[in-house]
Protein backbone atom coordinates (compact mmCIF):
# COMPACT_ATOMS: atom_id res chain seq x y z
CA UNK A 1 0.00 0.00 0.00
CA UNK A 2 1.48 3.64 -1.09
CA UNK A 3 -0.20 5.37 1.81
CA UNK A 4 0.67 4.97 5.71
CA UNK A 5 -0.55 7.02 8.62
CA UNK A 6 1.97 6.55 10.87
CA UNK A 7 1.40 6.97 14.94
CA UNK A 8 4.08 7.45 17.49
CA UNK A 9 3.10 5.67 20.51
CA UNK A 10 5.50 7.56 22.62
CA UNK A 11 4.36 11.05 21.76
CA UNK A 12 0.99 9.91 22.17
CA UNK A 13 1.59 8.74 25.98
CA UNK A 14 3.04 11.78 26.18
CA UNK A 15 0.35 13.58 25.50
CA UNK A 16 -1.29 12.47 28.39
CA UNK A 17 1.40 12.61 30.55
CA UNK A 18 1.13 16.24 30.25
CA UNK A 19 -2.08 16.76 31.30
CA UNK A 20 -1.40 14.74 34.17
CA UNK A 21 1.51 16.84 35.49
CA UNK A 22 -1.27 19.48 35.15
CA UNK A 23 -4.06 17.94 37.05
CA UNK A 24 -2.39 15.35 39.33
CA UNK A 25 -5.80 14.94 41.32
CA UNK A 26 -7.97 14.70 38.41
CA UNK A 27 -9.03 11.49 36.10
CA UNK A 28 -8.30 11.55 32.68
CA UNK A 29 -10.85 10.79 30.10
CA UNK A 30 -9.56 10.29 26.34
CA UNK A 31 -12.13 11.23 23.60
CA UNK A 32 -11.48 8.85 21.04
CA UNK A 33 -15.00 9.99 19.20
CA UNK A 34 -14.73 9.73 15.09
CA UNK A 35 -12.06 7.19 14.81
CA UNK A 36 -9.73 8.71 17.38
CA UNK A 37 -10.08 11.86 15.39
CA UNK A 38 -8.64 9.98 12.49
CA UNK A 39 -5.94 8.70 14.07
CA UNK A 40 -7.53 4.82 14.16
CA UNK A 41 -9.65 3.75 17.31
CA UNK A 42 -8.27 0.23 18.21
CA UNK A 43 -5.02 1.56 17.81
CA UNK A 44 -4.78 4.21 19.96
CA UNK A 45 -7.51 2.49 22.57
CA UNK A 46 -5.21 -0.47 23.00
CA UNK A 47 -2.34 2.19 23.54
CA UNK A 48 -3.36 4.20 26.14
CA UNK A 49 -5.99 2.11 28.09
CA UNK A 50 -3.50 1.46 30.97
CA UNK A 51 -3.01 5.35 31.19
CA UNK A 52 -6.39 7.08 31.44
CA UNK A 53 -10.06 6.08 33.47
CA UNK A 54 -12.29 6.57 30.96
CA UNK A 55 -13.12 6.98 26.91
CA UNK A 56 -15.57 9.28 25.59
CA UNK A 57 -17.60 8.56 22.44
CA UNK A 58 -20.36 10.37 20.51
CA UNK A 59 -22.56 7.99 20.14
CA UNK A 60 -23.98 4.39 20.90
CA UNK A 61 -22.02 2.66 17.63
CA UNK A 62 -19.28 4.48 18.99
CA UNK A 63 -19.18 2.93 22.34
CA UNK A 64 -19.75 -0.64 21.04
CA UNK A 65 -16.33 -0.51 19.15
CA UNK A 66 -14.11 1.03 21.75
CA UNK A 67 -15.18 -1.87 24.28
CA UNK A 68 -13.75 -4.50 22.13
CA UNK A 69 -10.55 -2.87 23.36
CA UNK A 70 -11.00 -2.03 26.74
CA UNK A 71 -12.75 -2.70 30.34
CA UNK A 72 -12.85 0.63 31.33
CA UNK A 73 -15.56 3.22 31.51
CA UNK A 74 -17.23 4.46 28.52
CA UNK A 75 -19.12 7.83 28.49
CA UNK A 76 -21.64 8.46 25.60
CA UNK A 77 -21.53 12.10 25.36
CA UNK A 78 -23.90 12.77 22.21
CA UNK A 79 -27.83 12.80 22.40
CA UNK A 80 -29.27 9.89 24.05
CA UNK A 81 -30.18 7.35 21.57
CA UNK A 82 -33.52 5.54 23.35
CA UNK A 83 -33.39 2.26 21.59
CA UNK A 84 -29.75 1.12 22.25
CA UNK A 85 -29.81 1.84 25.73
CA UNK A 86 -26.71 -0.85 27.33
CA UNK A 87 -25.72 -1.14 31.51
CA UNK A 88 -22.41 -1.40 29.90
CA UNK A 89 -21.57 2.08 29.23
CA UNK A 90 -22.68 5.72 30.88
CA UNK A 91 -24.97 7.90 28.96
CA UNK A 92 -25.22 11.55 28.78
CA UNK A 93 -28.52 13.11 30.32
CA UNK A 94 -29.51 16.50 28.32
CA UNK A 95 -32.73 17.16 29.45
CA UNK A 96 -35.06 16.08 32.30
CA UNK A 97 -37.17 14.04 29.41
CA UNK A 98 -33.99 11.86 29.35
CA UNK A 99 -33.59 11.26 32.69
CA UNK A 100 -37.18 10.66 33.20
CA UNK A 101 -37.22 7.45 30.20
CA UNK A 102 -34.40 6.39 31.89
CA UNK A 103 -35.96 6.00 34.78
CA UNK A 104 -38.65 4.32 33.02
CA UNK A 105 -36.76 1.24 32.44
CA UNK A 106 -36.50 0.10 36.09
CA UNK A 107 -32.90 -0.82 35.58
CA UNK A 108 -29.21 0.24 37.01
CA UNK A 109 -27.81 2.79 34.10
CA UNK A 110 -24.98 5.06 34.98
CA UNK A 111 -25.76 8.64 33.63
CA UNK A 112 -23.49 12.05 33.50
CA UNK A 113 -25.94 15.27 33.84
CA UNK A 114 -24.70 17.61 31.12
CA UNK A 115 -24.74 21.17 31.80
CA UNK A 116 -25.34 24.30 28.99
CA UNK A 117 -23.01 26.80 30.48
CA UNK A 118 -23.10 28.71 26.96
CA UNK A 119 -22.49 26.34 24.26
CA UNK A 120 -25.89 26.31 23.42
CA UNK A 121 -25.24 22.52 21.78
CA UNK A 122 -26.79 20.14 24.31
CA UNK A 123 -27.72 20.02 28.66
CA UNK A 124 -30.33 21.77 30.84
CA UNK A 125 -30.25 25.37 31.51
CA UNK A 126 -31.62 25.85 35.01
CA UNK A 127 -31.02 24.96 38.78
CA UNK A 128 -34.83 24.00 39.10
CA UNK A 129 -34.46 21.23 36.18
CA UNK A 130 -31.28 20.11 37.82
CA UNK A 131 -33.00 19.70 41.36
CA UNK A 132 -36.25 17.97 39.28
CA UNK A 133 -33.66 15.68 37.60
CA UNK A 134 -31.81 14.66 40.87
CA UNK A 135 -35.23 13.92 42.75
CA UNK A 136 -35.79 11.51 39.98
CA UNK A 137 -32.44 9.85 40.46
CA UNK A 138 -33.20 9.64 43.95
CA UNK A 139 -36.23 7.30 43.41
CA UNK A 140 -35.14 5.11 40.61
CA UNK A 141 -32.21 2.85 39.67
CA UNK A 142 -30.01 5.45 38.14
CA UNK A 143 -26.81 5.51 38.98
CA UNK A 144 -25.42 9.30 38.79
CA UNK A 145 -22.03 9.44 38.46
CA UNK A 146 -20.98 12.74 37.20
CA UNK A 147 -21.67 16.25 35.96
CA UNK A 148 -20.45 18.23 33.28
CA UNK A 149 -20.11 21.06 30.88
CA UNK A 150 -18.63 21.66 27.32
CA UNK A 151 -16.10 25.17 26.55
CA UNK A 152 -17.14 27.42 23.70
CA UNK A 153 -13.88 29.30 23.44
CA UNK A 154 -10.49 29.63 25.07
CA UNK A 155 -10.95 33.28 25.58
CA UNK A 156 -13.04 35.13 28.49
CA UNK A 157 -16.03 33.40 27.45
CA UNK A 158 -14.41 31.00 29.56
CA UNK A 159 -14.91 32.77 33.07
CA UNK A 160 -18.36 33.26 32.30
CA UNK A 161 -19.01 29.61 31.16
CA UNK A 162 -17.05 28.44 34.44
CA UNK A 163 -19.31 31.16 36.75
CA UNK A 164 -22.61 29.58 35.43
CA UNK A 165 -21.13 26.14 36.01
CA UNK A 166 -20.23 27.07 39.54
CA UNK A 167 -23.82 27.18 40.30
CA UNK A 168 -24.72 23.88 39.79
CA UNK A 169 -21.13 22.86 41.35
CA UNK A 170 -22.11 24.79 44.75
CA UNK A 171 -25.53 22.88 44.97
CA UNK A 172 -23.61 19.41 44.54
CA UNK A 173 -21.31 20.13 47.16
CA UNK A 174 -24.35 21.34 49.55
CA UNK A 175 -25.94 18.05 48.86
CA UNK A 176 -22.77 16.26 49.85
CA UNK A 177 -22.75 14.41 46.09
CA UNK A 178 -19.74 12.21 45.15
CA UNK A 179 -20.06 13.24 41.59
CA UNK A 180 -17.02 13.46 38.68
CA UNK A 181 -16.82 16.80 38.07
CA UNK A 182 -15.56 17.52 34.54
CA UNK A 183 -15.72 20.77 31.99
CA UNK A 184 -12.28 21.37 30.53
CA UNK A 185 -11.89 20.82 26.70
CA UNK A 186 -7.78 20.58 25.36
CA UNK A 187 -7.53 24.11 24.44
CA UNK A 188 -9.01 25.43 28.14
CA UNK A 189 -7.02 22.62 30.37
CA UNK A 190 -3.45 24.05 28.60
CA UNK A 191 -4.79 27.46 29.49
CA UNK A 192 -6.46 27.08 33.05
CA UNK A 193 -6.40 24.90 35.73
CA UNK A 194 -10.05 24.47 37.07
CA UNK A 195 -9.22 21.42 39.43
CA UNK A 196 -12.04 19.70 37.99
CA UNK A 197 -12.65 15.81 39.53
CA UNK A 198 -11.68 14.54 35.48
CA UNK A 199 -10.31 16.35 32.13
CA UNK A 200 -11.56 15.43 29.42
CA UNK A 201 -8.77 15.26 26.39
CA UNK A 202 -9.74 15.26 22.92
CA UNK A 203 -7.14 17.23 20.41
CA UNK A 204 -4.26 17.78 22.51
CA UNK A 205 -3.95 14.03 23.14
CA UNK A 206 -3.42 13.92 19.14
CA UNK A 207 -1.74 16.06 16.79
CA UNK A 208 -0.95 19.37 19.27
CA UNK A 209 2.60 20.73 18.34
CA UNK A 210 4.73 22.65 21.20
CA UNK A 211 6.63 22.63 24.36
CA UNK A 212 4.50 20.16 26.39
CA UNK A 213 2.39 18.38 23.60
CA UNK A 214 3.75 16.27 20.89
CA UNK A 215 2.84 15.51 17.49
CA UNK A 216 1.05 12.03 17.23
CA UNK A 217 0.78 11.69 13.64
CA UNK A 218 2.16 11.42 10.46
CA UNK A 219 0.22 10.51 6.96
CA UNK A 220 2.67 9.18 3.98
CA UNK A 221 2.39 8.77 0.60
CA UNK A 222 4.72 8.44 -2.37
CA UNK A 223 5.08 9.72 -6.04
CA UNK A 224 3.63 7.13 -8.20
CA UNK A 225 3.42 8.77 -11.39
CA UNK A 226 5.31 11.65 -13.49
CA UNK A 227 3.77 13.35 -16.61
CA UNK A 228 5.21 15.84 -18.85
CA UNK A 229 2.25 18.20 -20.17
CA UNK A 230 2.24 20.71 -22.72
CA UNK A 231 0.91 24.23 -22.49
CA UNK A 232 -2.61 24.71 -22.30
CA UNK A 233 -3.62 20.92 -21.23
CA UNK A 234 -5.43 20.39 -18.43
CA UNK A 235 -4.54 18.66 -15.31
CA UNK A 236 -7.75 16.61 -13.86
CA UNK A 237 -11.39 17.57 -14.16
CA UNK A 238 -13.28 20.51 -15.32
CA UNK A 239 -10.56 22.78 -16.46
CA UNK A 240 -10.02 23.27 -12.51
CA UNK A 241 -6.19 23.65 -13.88
CA UNK A 242 -4.70 24.27 -17.21
CA UNK A 243 -1.55 24.41 -18.04
CA UNK A 244 0.21 28.00 -18.40
CA UNK A 245 3.43 27.01 -19.73
CA UNK A 246 4.67 23.61 -20.26
CA UNK A 247 5.41 21.22 -16.89
CA UNK A 248 5.98 18.15 -14.99
CA UNK A 249 3.67 17.16 -12.63
CA UNK A 250 3.64 14.25 -10.25
CA UNK A 251 0.79 12.03 -8.73
CA UNK A 252 0.26 11.52 -5.32
CA UNK A 253 -2.21 8.41 -4.63
CA UNK A 254 -4.60 10.19 -1.88
CA UNK A 255 -7.68 12.01 -2.98
CA UNK A 256 -10.70 13.71 -2.15
CA UNK A 257 -12.37 10.13 -0.73
CA UNK A 258 -9.65 9.79 1.37
CA UNK A 259 -10.41 13.46 3.34
CA UNK A 260 -7.67 15.52 0.63
CA UNK A 261 -10.33 18.06 0.71
CA UNK A 262 -10.59 20.12 -3.15
CA UNK A 263 -10.74 23.16 -0.93
CA UNK A 264 -6.75 22.51 -0.58
CA UNK A 265 -6.18 23.15 -4.23
CA UNK A 266 -3.36 25.91 -4.96
CA UNK A 267 -2.23 24.93 -1.47
CA UNK A 268 1.68 24.17 -1.69
CA UNK A 269 3.26 21.48 0.08
CA UNK A 270 6.39 20.64 1.34
CA UNK A 271 8.27 17.59 -0.44
CA UNK A 272 11.45 16.92 0.24
CA UNK A 273 12.38 20.57 1.21
CA UNK A 274 10.47 21.78 -2.10
CA UNK A 275 7.68 23.70 -2.29
CA UNK A 276 4.94 22.02 -4.55
CA UNK A 277 1.31 23.43 -5.76
CA UNK A 278 -1.54 21.50 -5.62
CA UNK A 279 -3.14 21.50 -8.78
CA UNK A 280 -6.10 19.49 -8.80
CA UNK A 281 -7.85 16.72 -6.41
CA UNK A 282 -9.70 13.23 -7.63
CA UNK A 283 -11.31 10.87 -5.61
CA UNK A 284 -8.30 8.75 -5.57
CA UNK A 285 -5.60 11.25 -6.08
CA UNK A 286 -4.07 14.55 -6.01
CA UNK A 287 -1.64 16.79 -8.66
CA UNK A 288 1.02 18.38 -7.56
CA UNK A 289 3.62 20.83 -9.94
CA UNK A 290 7.01 19.42 -9.82
CA UNK A 291 8.86 21.24 -12.46
CA UNK A 292 11.51 23.10 -10.75
CA UNK A 293 12.27 20.04 -9.02
CA UNK A 294 14.40 16.90 -9.28
CA UNK A 295 11.45 14.91 -7.43
CA UNK A 296 10.78 11.37 -9.04
CA UNK A 297 8.76 8.45 -8.87
CA UNK A 298 8.98 6.65 -5.49
CA UNK A 299 9.93 9.79 -3.69
CA UNK A 300 7.78 10.14 -0.55
CA UNK A 301 5.56 12.90 0.16
CA UNK A 302 4.43 13.58 3.28
CA UNK A 303 0.55 14.46 3.50
CA UNK A 304 0.64 15.31 7.38
CA UNK A 305 3.63 16.13 9.16
CA UNK A 306 5.44 19.54 11.56
CA UNK A 307 5.45 21.33 8.29
CA UNK A 308 2.53 19.91 6.21
CA UNK A 309 0.56 21.14 9.34
CA UNK A 310 -3.49 20.54 10.30
CA UNK A 311 -3.26 24.19 10.30
CA UNK A 312 -1.67 25.19 7.25
CA UNK A 313 -4.70 22.94 5.66
CA UNK A 314 -7.20 25.18 7.92
CA UNK A 315 -5.92 28.25 7.16
CA UNK A 316 -5.98 27.54 3.64
CA UNK A 317 -9.50 26.58 3.66
CA UNK A 318 -10.47 28.51 6.19
CA UNK A 319 -11.26 26.05 8.89
CA UNK A 320 -10.57 24.32 11.95
CA UNK A 321 -8.11 21.84 13.16
CA UNK A 322 -10.06 19.38 13.96
CA UNK A 323 -11.99 19.52 10.76
CA UNK A 324 -8.94 18.80 8.66
CA UNK A 325 -8.09 15.74 11.51
CA UNK A 326 -11.25 14.25 11.26
CA UNK A 327 -11.42 14.40 7.27
CA UNK A 328 -8.99 11.61 6.85
CA UNK A 329 -10.42 9.85 9.13
CA UNK A 330 -11.16 7.06 6.64
CA UNK A 331 -8.06 7.61 4.51
CA UNK A 332 -7.08 4.12 2.93
CA UNK A 333 -4.03 4.15 4.09
CA UNK A 334 -1.88 1.07 6.61
CA UNK A 335 -1.66 2.24 10.26
CA UNK A 336 1.67 1.83 11.77
CA UNK A 337 2.95 2.24 15.04
CA UNK A 338 6.52 4.41 15.39
CA UNK A 339 8.46 4.93 18.77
Amino acid sequence: MFNEILINRYNLINNIEQVKLKNPKSLICAMVKANAYGVGLKEVVKTIDNFVDYFGVACFFEAKNVRKYTTKNILIVGPLERKKISSDFSYACNSLEDIKFLASLNKKIRIHIKINTGMNRYGINSLKEFKEMLNIVKSSFLQLDGIFTHFATTDEYVACQMKKFNKFINLVKKLKLKLIIHANNSFVNEKYNHNLSMVRIGFNLYNRDNSEFKHVVSIKSKIVHINFIKKGELVGYDYRFVAQQNMKIAVVPVGYADGFDLGYIGCELNVKGYECKVLNICMDCFMIDISKTDLKKGDDVYILNHINSLKMYANHINSSEYEIMTKFSNMRAERKFIN
